[in-house]
């Protein structure tokens, strides 16, 4: 599936991604055409769904008219190679193709957020560009059926409006939610790996209740459903969701068509098209669910990060700095493991904020956190204490890998130019205290070596500053 709005490199890559789109229409028409059934309406017409979700995901190709024309085509060839007239196969696919773009035009306003599901909204608009490509196929496909077929006006309109949202509501999420770009190009060892750790309990409990659609049935039995697919759509995602619940609902329909409860003839169109537009709305569920679900678990993921990291270095926070620390510290001396700790402090900070401003300042203290970070290893922790203070804590590190650490992001602050006042560059440094415990005592806590660090960092402010300095315990 094509990626969001993006250019395309060379001609010829928009010219097969517009015969794969056609080639992928054609295939979708066929699918319809044998869910038809003689001389009626196609249960279930996966085209329109289809063709409006990939458009939306590559507005350059839709914005090409060679797109709708082959489009269109491919429309028309399905039908024409499985019998239809020429003048039918024009008739209905130039309705299939204004549905579509009915959708288009209201959907294509909506940002890229909206589409991918990560507003809150997001289904709101779904339902909404859904019900315009509805109308806009189902009005004159009516027209025409009612001209070349003498079929009957409000029944044709009412089951092809039905038919059309439940396509466009079931089938829609899937492509939006999708991974980005056409599936050769996924990451298919992720996705088998998030497929593989994902929860079984939900899925199981969704295959019992298709069962007892089936064993029960009866005209309500697609609300057995909707427990399960709530719970599947707390567990799998959007795209997991919106497949899972394609999957179900397409499922209990063949179920009740098989069982009788809902048919499809002419005399049952007040039934079907209730059923139809049931279950399509019933679909909507599982998907708010998901998608309040993922708003709810980045929001809590984005508070806990404010919650523990300052605000603006990005740096941990002084508090959970402390907190993460004694814990590792007290783990590390149990293990007899050893630890080593920096302290840090900006040179001369004070003049950098009166002469070059607080924001320049800022940017400094910015850039200091992203050289850290690029020096450190995963299990490391780096927080900043005080206004122009940091500590690092570096576990299982030795005395000489924590000072060449210290060194190198002494050296690249060093060298770092920032902005410039009078035609002078701003070279901002930093002066460093390391204390290294190899082995940790049982009395030792990260308050002592924070405070043998800070010792050491008052040696090296005092011999001169934008160096480091170690920490010698005296001997007994």
């Amino acid at each position: 599936m094509p990626a969001q709005p993006a250019p395309h490199p060379l001609p010829y890559a928009l010219r097969r991604e517009q015969l794969v789109l056609a080639g992928i229409v054609f295939l979708a028409c066929l699918a319809g055409i044998l869910s038809r059934p003689k001389g009626f309406i196609a249960v279930i017409w996966p085209a329109n769904a289809l063709l409006l979700g990939l458009l939306l995901r590559d507005r350059l190709l839709a914005q090409r008219p060679l797109t709708w024309l082959l489009a269109f085509a491919a429309f028309a060839a399905a039908d024409l190679a499985t019998g239809a007239s020429v003048s039918s196969a024009l008739a209905m696919n130039a309705s299939n193709l204004l549905g579509v773009a009915a959708g288009w035009a209201y959907l294509r306003h909506q940002g890229s957020s909206t589409l991918d599901f990560r507003r809150q909204h997001s289904v709101l608009h779904l339902l909404a560009g859904s019900t315009l490509a509805a109308l806009g196929s189902a009005a004159p496909g009516t027209l025409a059926s009612v001209h070349m077929f003498h079929s009957e006006a409000w029944p044709t309109l009412q089951r092809w409006f039905a038919g059309e949202l439940f396509d466009m509501l079931v089938i829609l999420p899937v492509v939006l939610a999708a991974p980005r770009g056409w599936p050769w190009h996924w990451q298919w060892k992720r996705l088998a790996q998030l497929l593989a750790d994902a929860p079984r309990l939900p899925f199981m409990a969704l295959l019992v209740s298709i069962g007892l659609v089936y064993v029960l049935n009866g005209p309500g039995a697609v609300g057995y459903l909707v427990p399960a697919m709530v719970w599947c759509a707390m567990s799998y995602g959007v795209w997991g969701t919106a497949v899972l619940t394609l999957l179900t609902c397409t499922a209990a329909t063949a179920m009740l068509l098989a069982t009788g409860v809902v048919g499809f003839s002419q005399r049952l169109v007040q039934e079907a098209v209730s059923f139809q537009i049931g279950i399509a709305l019933i679909s909507l569920a599982p998907i708010t669910v998901s998608v309040a679900h993922q708003l709810r678990a980045r929001t809590l993921r984005k508070l806990r990060f404010a919650l523990n990291h300052d605000e603006l270095t990005n740096a941990l926070s002084r508090r959970t700095l402390m907190e993460r620390g004694s814990r590792l510290v007290q783990r590390l001396a149990l293990e007899g493991g050893r630890m080593a700790v920096l302290m840090a402090d900006m040179d001369h900070f004070k003049h950098i904020n009166d002469t070059y401003g607080h924001a320049q300042g800022d940017a400094v203290l910015r850039h200091f956190t992203t050289l850290v970070l690029h020096n450190l290893r995963a299990q490391d922790l780096f927080g900043r204490i005080g206004g122009e203070e940091f500590v690092l804590l570096l576990p299982d590190a030795t005395a000489e890998q924590a000072l060449a650490v210290a060194e190198r992001i002494n050296r690249q602050m060093r060298e770092h130019p920032f902005g410039q006042r009078n035609g002078a560059a701003l070279h901002a440094t930093v002066s460093m205290g390391l204390c290294a415990a190899d082995p940790l005592a049982p009395d030792d806590s990260l308050e002592k070596l924070l405070s043998q660090a800070d010792a050491a960092l008052y040696e090296a402010k005092h011999a001169g500053r934008d160096q480091v300095r170690r920490h010698m315990p005296v001997a007994a």
